[in-house]
């Protein structure tokens, strides 16, 4: 039983990559000159920080391919936190690095943020994220990337953190 459900598992493994070469036959998907349009979501329990216990963030990234496989971003986000007591917005641009054509990437990005926590004036924050991810080819252009980022605040140590984003993306 172990060794079918091994080979069932490799079986599985071999025609996605063979799914994702076929899916990138006619060019590279991260080829200089392309355009990329994502969004994403995160929180609902699959993030952590210090200064919150409940998490969402909504996510827009557009981006250019400005050599082969080296991508620059823009980026902006809203993230609700501990159920509406904190409100973050975030503007920030950033560099993506994907390695080879298999579809894993490594990013920086440097974010300007805004917070308001309820009953306290808003203050800005500077919050670089370091992430890391994986482009999955659903499609020739669609794709479908899980994301694990870490966020770190110079304001308060508390905001900073780390979590998982699930988000589509559109190479073009």
């Amino acid at each position: 039983m172990k060794k079918l459900f091994l080979s069932a598992i490799a079986l599985m493994m071999v025609m996605n990559v063979n799914a994702q070469k076929y899916l990138n036959s006619t060019g590279t998907p991260f080829e200089e000159g392309k355009f990329y349009v994502g969004a994403s979501l995160s929180g609902l329990g699959v993030n952590y920080s210090k200064a919150s216990k409940w998490s969402l963030g909504l996510q827009a990234k557009a981006g250019y391919l400005f050599l082969d496989n080296w991508m620059v971003l823009g980026v902006l986000s809203y993230n609700n936190q501990s159920e509406g007591s904190a409100i973050t917005t975030n503007i920030g641009a950033g560099a993506r690095y994907y390695f080879d054509q298999i579809g894993i990437y490594a990013g920086l990005t440097a974010k300007y943020a805004h917070f308001k926590v309820s009953g306290v004036n808003g203050t800005s924050d500077f919050r670089p994220e370091i992430y890391g991810g994986y482009a999955f080819f659903l499609s020739h252009y669609v794709t479908l990337e899980p994301e694990i980022y870490y966020e770190h605040s110079f304001k308060d140590t508390d905001y900073s953190g780390f979590g998982l984003r699930l988000g589509c993306g559109i190479y073009f």
